[in-house]
């Protein structure tokens, strides 16, 4: 298999990991079954990926914080943002430009495969090559304790979940935040960039108004 038939079988794999995971835990064989038809190592892929996110969501859950007050090369952890199944988001300050950044800590579990590992940081640098007022930006990739680290723009605000729990967007609002959304997709899509995990916690939306599309 040549290096662009396995990374679409991966992007298929991915594709239904997401899709599997929004299901009760009890409909996934059903949902396997479906979509994987007679390809036992398709869905053997997924299988094993949903197993590894699920130790890694607890490994995290378990030390949660824990890195709160370490260095990550330049930059020194101040806060833990937010966790999940995929990893560790922390609030960080840069030491040598003086500004905060966000943190994603992906557990060696996600990266141990060398193909999963060319493959992130293969999308790390097109990523890094998309600047975009809309897309949250990455400055770089550090290694801490065997994982990886993405050193990711720090966004202020709230995410889009957040403000459609406080109540209804306006009209005006709905349009303008559609439009930004809209457009950092076209400009990710048009690079061979697809967002796999858009919703409304990846979107944060500044006290000015700008939306930035996280979690690429």
């Amino acid at each position: 298999m040549n290096g662009d038939a396995r990374a679409e079988r991966w992007r298929r794999v991915e594709d239904l990991y997401h899709a599997a995971v929004t299901l009760p835990s009890s409909e996934r064989a059903a949902y396997l079954d479906e979509a994987c038809q007679r390809d036992s190592r398709l869905r053997h892929d997924v299988e094993a990926l949903i197993s590894v996110a699920g130790e890694a969501e607890s490994f995290l859950e378990s030390g949660a914080g824990s890195m709160v007050g370490r260095r990550v090369g330049a930059y020194r952890i101040t806060a833990l943002l937010g966790a999940g199944g995929m990893g560790e988001v922390y609030r960080a300050t840069d030491s040598v430009l003086g500004r905060d950044v966000a943190i994603k800590i992906v557990p060696p579990l996600l990266t141990i495969d060398p193909e999963r590992r060319a493959r992130f940081e293969r999308e790390a640098r097109l990523l890094a090559a998309l600047a975009h007022p809309h897309i949250g930006a990455i400055y770089g990739v550090e290694e801490i304790d065997g994982a990886r680290a993405l050193i990711l723009e720090f966004v202020d605000g709230r995410t889009l979940g957040e403000h459609l729990t406080a109540g209804p967007l306006s009209i005006d609002d709905a349009l303008s935040i559609g439009r930004q959304i809209a457009d950092a997709l076209d400009a990710a899509h048009e690079r061979g960039i697809v967002h796999r995990d858009l919703k409304p916690a990846n979107i944060k939306v500044t006290p000015d108004g700008i939306v930035k599309v996280l979690d690429f």
